[in-house]
């Protein structure tokens, strides 16, 4: 199973200026840094959760089916298209009727099921990853975006701004981590699932 970003977020979950208020930067100069600071701070918490925050398009490949597929980005804002190679090598796209296949995307882990008349077809053993499924992924806007999941970015994004080369807190018998600060561990916490890819 492999997954790759198409389309990347248009937003991001918080603004220029919401950032700089929140650092309490009132001039311009830091301005690019900044920016380049929300979206580091925004992939960071991102990849603590295990789900992406605004909308985003997904492109997941498998080489076989499984019941249930498990979609490895989360939420599920939509299914743009379920393809695979048939066993002649040429590329299908199965169609959402229900009987074709079956969607949960209101669990933590988008889930794909077989049909309830159809299971899924035979698929191609020539051809790698023949198997494509398309997702609009992500809460929505930087308005749909939980509250506390954006006082966490800012915490995240202050973090980063004091701390431009680093912290390496020492760790009894693990060496040493850039430790995620605790206060956005626990706004970040009930958001987290422990699926991703």
């Amino acid at each position: 199973m492999s997954y790759q970003i198409t389309v990347q977020p248009a937003t991001e979950p918080i603004t220029l200026a919401e950032a700089k208020a929140h650092l309490r930067v009132d001039f311009s100069d830091d301005d690019t840094y900044i920016d380049t600071l929300i979206t580091t701070a925004r992939k960071y918490c991102e990849s603590y959760c295990n789900r992406v925050f605004i909308t985003q398009t997904w492109r997941q490949n498998e080489d076989n089916w499984a019941n249930p597929i498990e979609l490895a980005v989360n939420p599920i804002i939509s299914l743009t298209s379920l393809k695979y190679y048939d066993t002649n090598n040429t590329q299908q796209t199965l169609t959402d009727t229900g009987t074709n296949f079956q969607k949960d995307f209101n669990s933590d882990v988008g889930k794909i099921y077989e049909g309830t008349t159809n299971g899924f077809p035979s698929i191609s053993l020539d051809l790698i990853n023949p198997i494509e499924i398309l997702t609009v992924c992500g809460y929505g806007s930087a308005s749909d975006v939980p509250s506390d999941i954006k006082h966490g970015l800012k915490i995240m994004l202050a973090y980063l701004y004091e701390n431009r080369e680093g912290v390496n807190v020492p760790i009894a018998s693990m060496g040493t981590s850039t430790p995620l600060p605790q206060s956005v561990r626990s706004l970040l916490n009930p958001y987290r699932i422990r699926v991703f890819g």
